[in-house]
């Protein structure tokens, strides 16, 4: 059976001499893995198609459950990813959340256009790449079943004080009093989020914001998903060097 569906490679992976197996993001499939024969030949027509971060319309041999690429139509290859350290490893870091959360035979097109539109404003515009990736991770959240609550702004008629704490047991911020299981949280943390899920807040108080904000995202996910995201470790260890 053939099989036609875009697609973003998440991640590729060497197989015997010239062939990779292929972890790939489909809007209606979710993630899936499928063999891309031959492409590590220097003259192979679908070696575009195999490499990290591809954009393309694939088209899928499915037997057995197994998937194997037998063409492909580039729509972005994002290639200018590979030039810029701070950025691939941002790209990286959302593909990686992409890689955990999602599961097979699944709809994620709203996960699917906000990885895109990260993807993008890595590669094609001069965009704060950490400001880029706190919105996706935002995206992510809510797709994957963790999301945000950034309602409290609007719950303390606009005077949050300057203590707020971030609740890992339900995605919230709050007082100290309220909060079950958390952390104190930066008033810049909040106004970033809130900036990047595109909702109002005070431009004074984002100085900092950004990378505090990729700091608290990060451990939400470690919390809710149990796993490292040593990409978006990486990312954050560039970020704040730079």
């Amino acid at each position: 059976m053939e099989i036609k569906t875009d697609a973003i490679v998440l991640q590729t992976v060497d197989y015997k001499d010239n062939d990779k197996i292929l972890t790939l993001f489909s809007p209606s499939l979710g993630k899936i893995t499928a063999g891309a024969k031959g492409v590590k030949k220097p003259t192979a027509k679908l070696a575009f198609a195999a490499q990290p971060f591809c954009f393309s319309e694939y088209v899928l041999a499915e037997k057995g459950g197994r998937y194997t690429v037998t063409g492909a139509y580039l729509h972005e290859s994002f290639f200018s990813l590979r030039y810029d350290i701070e950025r691939f490893y941002a790209a990286c870091a959302a593909t990686e959340v992409c890689r955990v959360v999602l599961t097979e035979n699944e709809h994620y097109e709203g996960l699917f256009i906000g990885l895109i539109e990260c993807l993008k404003a890595l590669s094609l515009s001069e965009d704060d790449p950490a400001e880029a990736l706190v919105s996706f991770l935002i995206i992510a959240l809510r797709e994957s079943g963790y999301p945000l609550d950034l309602s409290f702004l609007e719950e303390c008629g606009g005077d949050i004080g300057d203590k707020v704490w971030f609740d890992f047991s339900d995605g919230r911020f709050s007082t100290f009093d309220r909060c079950v299981r958390g952390e104190r949280a930066s008033l810049s943390t909040y106004h970033t989020l809130r900036k990047c899920a595109g909702l109002t807040y005070d431009e004074e108080k984002l100085s900092g914001g950004k990378k505090r904000a990729l700091r608290l995202l990060k451990a939400f996910l470690v919390d809710k998903t149990e796993e490292e995201y040593k990409n978006l470790g990486e990312f954050l260890r560039l970020y704040e060097e730079g």
